[in-house]
């Protein structure tokens, strides 16, 4: 039976707009499942429909930064204050340096706490400029619980600042903004014809709409216009740290590049976009523990490290955000990959934050790409 039948059977009964589901080895699609619709009762999902894939997205900002690294342009073990232009300390803890790694282990204390237009959670919900700087230093943004009580470098706690100061650190150092970096780094020698605006789409046409379920039905909750509507203008480089944690638009044809890329560890079909010992580093344990969400129990540089479904690791990254469900996870012990990219369903969460739908659809790709 193959992956279209197996996701089919299981989810005969489920409620879900659609789904892309794609298992590959390094160098192909081995296996793939195109389930429901890109648009709720339109248009049929397809291996080009595009979604945006929520916190998958951290790996490639991981990744834009690890180029640099390559380079010797930036030591992930230094104090990022060295490359941000400004000091970046937690108060309770002044003479403790955060560095780039702790901020790609999502250990740095940062956190993303907001109240009112405070804080990131805050700022984001508005268009006014602010620079990254003002988050931690103006009165008129920074918000106390910015930084945790936890000494930087020991406790995870899951950040979405943390990725757009990545961004900002790799705007720094370029003098570039981001999403140009990231598109000349890793997208484009990949073929890879989107981006993180909506303006980098080469056929918009494609991308999936996205829908939240309540009340027994689906709601529209972000289509283009909606996401259009949302995106934050392009600040002055080195401040654009909205929109990075989960804002990568990329079809699962194209997130299979970049997938086969890591398997390959840092080429793909010849282009070297990473060294090999740049993808072991991020693959490395460099935190472990079991924090408030059990998901994250190993981490790697903004990699997830699982070991739930296979003997070996699975690494990659899950993504949840508008109604999406998504996820990116390859094995270095079968040389393959499984991704997943639905844009609505009824997911019914557990307590390990993991839902139970997300957690049997891996369980069922996992087994198929054993066999293939």
């Amino acid at each position: 039976m193959n992956l279209t039948s197996k996701l089919e059977k299981y989810l005969a009964d489920k409620q879900m707009v659609g789904c892309t589901a794609i298992i590959a080895d390094k160098n192909q699609i081995i296996d793939y499942a195109l389930i429901g619709n890109q648009t709720l009762n339109a248009e049929k999902t397809s291996l080009n429909t595009i979604y945006r894939i929520a916190s998958i997205s951290k790996i490639i900002v991981a990744m834009t930064v690890m180029t640099l690294y390559d380079e010797g342009k930036i030591d992930i073990e230094a104090d990022i204050s060295n490359y941000l232009g400004f000091t970046l300390r937690n108060p309770n803890y002044p003479n403790d340096v955060i560095t780039t790694k702790m901020v790609m282990t999502q250990t740095s204390s940062i956190s993303d706490s907001g109240v009112g237009t405070k804080g990131y959670d805050g700022v984001n919900q508005v268009d006014d400029y602010v620079k990254l700087e003002e988050l931690f230093y103006n009165s008129n943004y920074f918000n106390a619980n910015t930084y945790s009580k936890n000494k930087p470098g020991t406790v995870f706690e899951y950040s979405n600042l943390g990725c757009g100061i990545l961004a900002c650190l790799v705007e720094r150092i370029t003098k570039e903004r981001f999403v140009e970096v990231v598109k000349e780094r890793i997208l484009k020698p990949l073929d890879i014809l989107s981006g993180f605006r909506l303006e980098d789409l080469a056929y918009p046409e494609n991308l999936a709409s996205h829908y939240l379920f309540y009340d027994n039905k689906f709601t529209l909750y972000r289509n283009y216009q909606k996401f259009l509507n949302v995106q934050s203008p392009k600040y002055p480089i080195g401040d654009n740290f909205r929109g990075v944690a989960g804002g990568l638009y990329i079809s699962g044809q194209d997130l299979t590049k970049i997938m086969q890329m890591l398997i390959n560890k840092g080429t793909y079909h010849g282009k070297q976009i990473l060294k090999p010992s740049t993808v072991e580093l991020m693959e490395q344990v460099h935190w472990s523990g079991v924090p408030s969400d059990p998901t994250y129990r190993a981490k790697g540089l903004q990699m997830i490290i699982m070991n739930n479904f296979t003997k070996a690791p699975l690494y990659g990254h899950f993504g949840n955000a508008y109604g999406l469900r998504s996820f990116m996870l390859y094995s270095r012990e079968l040389e393959k990959g499984i991704i997943f990219l639905c844009n609505g369903a009824n997911f019914i969460t557990d307590e390990e934050h993991m839902t139970i739908l997300q957690e049997q659809i891996i369980n069922i790709m996992v087994d198929c790409a054993k066999m293939r």
